[in-house]
């Protein structure tokens, strides 16, 4: 049954992986994910056709071209797909592959899509934090269903959540203004603001949840600055990947209290 488990974590991995390369592609350029179905080479325009969009795997076989203009297709592809691939297994590994489970393996193609997007642009989509948040509270909403007592657990386990959204996003509001105040420019984006609170819904109140999500954001911080200025000499390094990072490993090592283990 584990093996059956892990080859279906592996699929829904893949496909999550190809729903995460279009929300990076589309999300910076405003085309829409719902009204525009078809994906498109980036070069010529020609909709894709299934065996186009195989992820990974039509990478490989069609040596990195689009079949159509024979233009390269960049290694970020399969890289945001095996990416993706890589959180759902650390995702089952924690909390397996079950249906109360759904919620936070959606989360998996937003975060990584996340962590391009903001690399690449410098910026975070209102879309993609709603996201993070929504998949929270359906996250609780389907614990609470299956619960024993689903008005007393949503009572327990629902407040910690919106209190850690208020608290995280007030938090980091009023961080950002004070550093904004004293170092006279803007040292944190209403994007990232606007992560803090989504991500305390996940969070919640916990002490050990708030240090580890602290002291991992604030190491990658600095391990990402080193590198980006290194490699682009740009001083304002994109604070975004080091966030989603800390909260990946929150998730791993301390799950939600409203999240079945």
């Amino acid at each position: 049954m584990d093996a059956l488990d892990i080859a279906v974590t592996v699929f829904i991995g893949l496909v999550f992986g190809s729903f995460a390369t279009a929300l990076s592609y589309r999300l910076p350029r405003d085309v829409s994910i719902v009204t525009r179905t078809r994906s498109q080479c980036p070069a010529c325009g020609h909709d894709l056709g299934v065996m186009d969009l195989v992820p990974v795997f039509s990478w490989i076989f069609l040596r990195n071209k689009c079949r159509y203009c024979r233009k390269v297709i960049g290694w970020q592809y399969p890289l945001i797909e095996l990416a993706t691939l890589a959180l759902c297994l650390l995702l089952y590994s924690v909390y397996g592959l079950k249906p109360e489970t759904a919620a936070v393996f959606a989360l998996a193609p937003v975060l990584v899509s996340l962590i391009d997007i903001d690399l690449r642009y410098k910026i975070i989509p209102d879309s993609l934090n709603l996201a993070v948040l929504l998949t929270g509270v359906a996250a609780l909403g389907i614990s609470t269903v299956i619960a024993a007592s689903p008005l007393a657990f949503f009572l327990e386990k629902g407040a910690p959540a919106a209190g850690g959204t208020a608290l995280y996003g007030l938090g980091s509001l009023l961080l950002r203004q004070g550093a904004m105040r004293v170092m006279k420019r803007e040292a944190m984006g209403l994007g990232d603001v606007k992560f803090f609170a989504a991500a305390g819904f996940w969070l919640g109140l916990s002490a050990d949840a708030a240090a580890l999500f602290m002291i991992v954001s604030g190491m990658s911080g600095i391990v990402l600055a080193l590198i980006w200025k290194k490699r682009t000499g740009d001083a304002e390094v994109p604070f975004g990947p080091s966030l989603i990072i800390a909260f990946i490993a929150v998730l791993w090592l301390y799950p939600p209290a409203f999240m079945p283990v």
